[in-house]
């Protein structure tokens, strides 16, 4: 057998050149347009996935710019020093913080009107809350007028030993604080109850969705029996 003549070594069959060429000629050609085309989009796939690796890292480090700048901000004693803060980082924010603390910023002005509401259902009053956001005690103001929360309100009777009867509540809506709103529907209550004035009066204000736990009351007032009203 010369040395063109080899045999195959899975089924034996002598292959020769010519026979060579003739199976070749069988297989079709690869599709040279096709094949780059191909090799375009996986390269496109493989850069968009670097893209978004490194988005995803910058994001994260991002966060964590943010999360030391929050910590710095929350350990203030003025808003003279949080104002100097929030300067010298603005100053050295990366595009990645840039960008999440602008994408912040819009989602916190769609929630703005109820964390200003909330806050004052707290306590806190308009010229406080302005500070704390940014804005004008104007702005707080209209807001906490333009938007009455619904309260759930409790009376309870001192009934000695440490334990209190629960013997009256309702619904409210109001734009007052807990506090304020506790205090006067206790005066209001007791003013009319000698009983009640006696023994001892207590008031507890939720925000509707809150529960009715007297220890997660949003606002509270108390007369003791025979005394003024004490907040």
């Amino acid at each position: 057998m010369s040395d063109e003549q080899q045999p195959s070594p899975v089924t034996g069959a002598v292959w020769t050149p010519s026979t060579i060429r003739r199976a070749s000629a069988g297989r079709p050609e690869i599709d040279q347009p096709a094949a780059a085309k191909l090799r375009e989009k996986m390269l496109a796939l493989l850069d968009e996935y670097d893209k978004d690796r490194e988005r995803h890292r910058a994001q994260q480090e991002a966060a964590h710019g943010l999360a030391s700048l929050a910590e710095r901000y929350a350990a203030t004693k003025s808003f003279e020093e949080r104002d100097d803060i929030a300067e010298q980082f603005g100053e050295s924010l990366t595009l990645a913080e840039a960008g999440l603390i602008r994408r912040v910023a819009k989602a916190v002005e769609g929630a703005l009107p109820g964390m200003i509401v909330d806050a004052h259902v707290d306590g806190w009053s308009a010229p406080e809350i302005a500070s704390e956001v940014t804005c004008s005690a104007r702005h707080a103001y209209q807001v906490i007028r333009d938007n009455p929360w619904e309260a759930l309100w409790v009376l309870y009777r001192d009934v000695g030993n440490g334990k209190w009867e629960s013997v009256a509540s309702g619904p409210e809506e109001t734009t007052e604080t807990a506090d304020d709103l506790a205090e006067r529907i206790l005066a209001s209550r007791v003013g009319d109850d000698v009983a009640l004035s006696r023994s001892g009066a207590r008031v507890c204000v939720w925000r509707a969705g809150d529960g009715d736990d007297p220890d997660k009351a949003r606002g509270e007032a108390e007369h003791e029996g025979d005394t003024q009203l004490d907040h």
